[in-house]
């Protein structure tokens, strides 16, 4: 747990912490911080790792990379890169598509560029599921700004400025 700001140890606590901590609390002369070094040194060259210098077999490879596949990776997600990519292979996607880009007359929403336009889902196709094909749902964005809208980025708090927004406008 983090202490208040401003936050002060008594002088007692203090000289506790140092009584505890002896080889803390005294300067170290070069010749002590010089043997430690090598002692580090030493340590370094006799404690390798196990897998250093050596290569894992075809069939040790393929046995590491069958644990690591499916719901077995960290990154799983229950198997919605499939499912997305179903969706977004599907001809009512490509009908949904140029349905939004031609409804927005192949013009980025945000900042009226005409380079580079995708349809932007308003709600993502995992929250609003019977939305997928809704051509309200849709917007038209150029690259830029359909990065800044994607949710993972406004998630992490990005905020991008659209490079086309100061050369049209």
């Amino acid at each position: 747990m983090s202490r208040l700001p401003g936050f002060r140890h008594t002088e007692e606590t203090k000289a506790k912490m140092r009584a505890s901590h002896p080889h803390l609390s005294r300067p170290h002369t070069d010749e002590e911080k010089r043997q430690v070094s090598e002692k580090m040194k030493e340590w370094h060259r006799t404690h390798t790792h196990p897998m250093k210098g050596k290569t894992a077999s075809e069939e040790t490879k393929r046995k590491m990379s069958l644990v690591r596949q499916g719901n077995r990776n960290a990154n799983w997600k229950g198997g919605l890169t499939e499912l997305v990519r179903g969706i977004r292979r599907s001809p009512e996607f490509y009908q949904w598509r140029k349905a939004v880009l031609k409804r927005d007359n192949h013009t980025c929403q945000d900042c009226g560029g005409t380079e580079e336009i995708d349809a932007h889902h308003i709600r993502s196709i995992m929250e609003y599921p019977e939305g997928i094909f809704e051509v309200e749902n849709g917007l038209s964005l150029c690259q830029d700004c359909h990065n800044r809208h994607t949710f993972w980025q406004r998630l992490k708090g990005r905020k991008h400025k659209c490079k086309k927004r100061k050369l049209n406008g």
